[in-house]
């Protein structure tokens, strides 16, 4: 689990750096791992308690049902990460624990409340994130980026992005490692409980690994497909979905960094025109995006009830 979502999420930092050219695919990969372990480390507490007993009370997750819902959400990932497609492991994992407590101990019996806070930030992040990558840029643009370009500084000015934009994707890195610590390790904190420091390190070795061996195929087409993509431009979607996703997680919501950039990365696109940005590439990510969440309950749901059976 920890493997995949980190492959499929390192592109969320990094896809921007690597499309404006800001930094070659191997050296964001390196840069990336060394501050999503970072993150996973020190920044994932809020969530991951989340995770463990927001939804499904604390005490009612079993050794199995754990099993079940980080085999579930991780077969979905799994798949979207073979077709190159950004989803949200935060969506298949949450989906995933939904649909394990059906089955295991009933809708009544589970904390919806928190659940639709959790599908309401699902909701507005992408389009904070939109907003947000829209107003920067352009802002950006009229304060800054046209008058340097009309002085001939447009080269000069895109160096100095290039820099700032390897800062941006670094912060932003950090929160993707405490958005996926709690993903990948959640639901485990919640059966052998939460002072295991060893399940924090190998979760966080997962994610490294994930980044380094698979990462380049999800971040290639954030950064490469949805609109064309220079250092400031970059810079403007990376830092509005830091701050967006660092806001979210502060008060320990699940939030898909993924969503949220894709959102912002389509903000920076409308703010030069609509037609700078491939619809066909955002129709085919949000299509996954939807059919994530009925997917991973069914999983979750179909393979509990399977076990069962021989147990």
């Amino acid at each position: 689990m920890a493997f995949n979502i980190a492959a499929n999420d390192i592109g969320n930092s990094m896809g921007t750096a690597v499309g404006s050219g800001s930094l070659k695919m191997k050296r964001a990969l390196i840069i990336g791992a060394i501050f999503v372990f970072i993150g996973a480390l020190f920044l994932g507490g809020n969530v991951i308690k989340t995770i463990s007993e927001g939804i499904i009370p604390a005490g009612s997750f079993t050794n199995i049902g754990a099993f079940v819902v980080t085999l579930a959400a991780g077969l979905w990932i799994t798949i979207t990460l073979l077709r190159k497609i950004p989803i949200s492991g935060s969506d298949a994992i949450v989906s995933a624990v939904f649909g394990l407590g059906i089955v295991s101990i009933g809708l009544q019996n589970m904390n919806l409340l928190v659940l639709g806070f959790i599908v309401l930030s699902w909701i507005a992040s992408p389009l904070i994130g939109l907003v947000s990558g829209f107003l920067m840029y352009l802002i950006l643009k009229k304060l800054l980026i046209d008058r340097m370009h009309n002085m001939g500084f447009k080269d000069r000015l895109e160096k100095i992005f290039s820099y700032l934009q390897i800062g941006s994707s670094s912060f932003s890195a950090l929160n993707v490692g405490a958005l996926d610590i709690a993903v990948a390790t959640g639901v485990l904190f919640a059966t052998i409980g939460t002072s295991s420091n060893t399940l924090k390190i190998l979760g966080a070795i997962g994610l490294v690994s994930g980044i380094i061996l698979a990462g380049n195929r999800v971040t290639e087409t954030i950064g490469k497909r949805i609109t064309e993509l220079v250092p400031t431009r970059g810079f403007s979607a990376q830092m509005s979905t830091a701050s967006v996703v660092f806001l979210f997680i502060s008060f320990g919501m699940p939030i898909s960094p993924t969503q949220t950039l894709v959102g912002a990365v389509i903000g920076v696109g409308l703010a030069r025109g609509s037609s700078t940005v491939k619809q066909s590439s955002i129709k085919n990510i949000a299509y996954t995006w939807i059919i994530t969440i009925p997917a991973c309950i069914a999983l979750s749901a179909g393979l509990y009830l399977l076990i069962s059976l021989f147990i």
